[in-house]
């Protein structure tokens, strides 16, 4: 599930929205309607924020971890994640500026990704999206130290590209979904350990790109 928080800033009336992303099953009844098979190359299902950026995203990673991941390591798979939304409409949605040292959630004129604590145990990662209007002004991302990672989909751990190919659909301006039946969908509301497929968008997660930045 998600959690909105809206604060409004004196300056340029721009406000911030925190979206919380949790583990599947957290307090919800799951019913037997998720597909048994991957079928979202034919699920056209997809909901849109009221806010998106409205020019290229220029993004930096902290590559900072207690993981033992390497820089390029961690840089090649977040820019993968990002690349997995580029790939799919002619507008040039992001711009990977470097690493960096700066933290996520701070707005600080920087597109942050990075790794960091945060207070509650059960998020996996935490998108900070500040707007004005229906604009975007900056983005933030911070997985939740507070869980294992992993690059490679292992068990018992969460995937960085899993997560941030999600996450990076909140960037383009999409929003979660939560019926049973958009399960496979990048964009469905829920993750959980070991899982990769979310690397790939589905035709739902493609249409709502292209319904804000075109094909």
């Amino acid at each position: 599930m998600i959690s909105m928080l809206h604060v409004t800033f004196a300056e340029a009336s721009v406000h911030l929205m925190i979206v919380e992303w949790y583990g599947r099953g957290r307090g919800r009844l799951v019913l037997a309607e998720i597909p048994a098979e991957d079928n979202s190359m034919e699920n056209p299902d997809y909901k849109l924020l009221p806010y998106y950026w409205h020019v290229t995203i220029k993004y930096w990673i902290n590559p900072k971890n207690s993981y033992g991941f390497s820089t390029a390591e961690v840089v090649s798979t977040i820019r993968a994640a990002a690349n997995a939304w580029d790939e799919q409409t002619s507008f040039v949605l992001f711009a990977y500026q470097g690493t960096t040292r700066k933290s996520a959630g701070i707005r600080d004129g920087y597109n942050v990704v990075a790794w960091g604590l945060y207070s509650n145990p059960n998020v996996i990662a935490v998108t900070y999206i500040w707007y004005s209007g229906d604009a975007i002004v900056e983005t933030d991302t911070r997985m939740n130290t507070r869980f294992k990672w992993s690059l490679r989909g292992e068990a018992g751990k969460m995937d960085v590209q899993n997560i941030m190919t999600h996450e990076f659909g909140h960037w383009c301006g999409l929003a979660d979904l939560y019926d049973d039946v958009d399960y496979w969908l990048t964009m469905y509301g829920y993750s959980s350990y070991g899982e990769t497929y979310k690397r790939t968008l589905g035709l739902g997660d493609i249409l709502g790109l292209q319904a804000r930045y075109g094909q």
